[in-house]
């Protein structure tokens, strides 16, 4: 195991440690409380032709935690910006391939691929807004909003993530959920609409360059505030707030504004599809598999079918030679939606190798196929 690898564990460990630890249970990454109140608002800064996210507000707003508690790797949830000397010349390549090449697969994916995870969901929500999978749509832009949030935390763009580095241990639970859990309800709303952005991908490492200074501005605030309050009180918390209001509220309006840029993007991808949320809770009449998410995947790809009644079905996946890889369904089944997943695993229990493969859903008068791509 190499120190890189030694540190994604470490790191995963201590936010687990720390996020059980911290104020009222709302903990995780930027609290949970802060994504809920992003994923909330950003539905407000959509133009009027996407009101009919207005519907769904509630979902998006209880569904922005599930990365917190579902079975996707940690290293969704940042990037090391700071790993890369390139950063700080200007010249660290945007596209995940060419950074591997420079570095390795192993050492990209142990700092963090955060802003390729937001760049390939952008991809599954446009084709599942296309495709009118609207139920496919509220997870895919919840899930979205979290990853979104995460990469507007300074802490979530650095090796330092903890304080370690510069003794502020314990900084990243101090910051994100501590300090915030008592202002986040008195913030002010940023102003402004969404924007479609031209170049995805281009637009989160700029709005990651622009908050990676503060990374600096909250190690600062820490010295500064322990010195008065070295239990870490509601003393040490109203100097934390006092030094670094400013740029916080400005990363949680960043985020805000940026979700909405992102789904308002998406959804002018898509061809613009209009929702009559007067008709959307209709049950489709015919059998739907929904898109996997995510895509490509590692390790776990879940996806979503409807049954319009009752019915004997077979769900396996099948390498792109037509051999079973694994049968994840076989029986009878009810009326309505139904959700499985694959861990990538052989019927062997045996990890499967990198590359395509097919998922496929039989009934006595219906065959269904979607295509998904493993990385191990």
């Amino acid at each position: 195991m190499n120190t890189n690898q030694l540190r994604i564990i470490l790191r995963s460990l201590l936010l687990l440690i720390l996020g059980l630890a911290a104020l009222p249970a709302e903990s995780g990454r930027w609290g949970w409380a802060s994504h809920r109140y992003i994923n909330e608002h950003a539905v407000d800064y959509l133009p009027p032709e996407m009101s009919f996210f207005q519907a769904q507000r509630d979902f998006l707003h209880d569904h922005a935690t599930d990365p917190d508690t579902d079975s996707q790797p940690g290293y969704y949830h940042y990037i090391d910006i700071d790993y890369y000397p390139e950063y700080f010349l200007g010249t660290l390549p945007h596209d995940r391939d060419s950074l591997e090449a420079l570095y390795s697969p192993s050492i990209v994916i142990d700092n963090g691929t955060v802003p390729w995870v937001i760049d390939q969901w952008m991809t599954e929500l446009t084709i599942s807004m296309a495709g009118g999978y609207w139920n496919s749509v509220w997870q895919i832009a919840a899930e979205l909003g979290h990853y979104v949030a995460d990469s507007h935390q300074p802490l979530h763009l650095t090796l330092n993530y903890n304080g370690g580095l510069t003794g502020n241990y314990g900084i990243h639970s101090r910051y994100e959920t501590q300090m915030m859990y008592p202002y986040l309800s008195q913030l002010p709303l940023p102003t402004g609409t969404a924007i479609y952005w031209d170049s995805p991908l281009d637009s989160v490492f700029e709005y990651i360059e622009d908050i990676y200074p503060v990374v600096d501005l909250v190690m600062t605030a820490d010295d500064s505030a322990s010195s008065v309050d070295p239990d870490y009180g509601s003393t040490y918390i109203d100097i934390m707030w006092a030094q670094l209001d400013s740029v916080t509220t400005d990363a949680i309006h960043r985020s805000i504004l940026n979700l909405a840029n992102i789904w308002y993007t998406c959804w002018i991808n898509a061809g613009s599809p209009v929702l009559n949320t007067n008709t959307e809770s209709i049950q489709p009449a015919n059998i739907v598999l929904y898109p996997n998410f995510p895509n490509p995947f590692n390790p776990v790809t879940e996806f979503t079918y409807y049954l319009p009644q009752r019915a004997f079905i077979d769900i396996s996946v099948y390498d792109i030679n037509g051999r079973m890889i694994a049968n994840l369904e076989h029986g009878n089944q009810s009326v309505g939606f139904h959700n499985l997943s694959w861990d990538g695993k052989n019927q062997y229990g045996q990890s499967a190798s990198s590359g395509m493969y097919i998922l496929r859903l039989v009934t006595d008068n219906y065959v269904a196929t979607r295509k998904m791509i493993l990385l191990q």
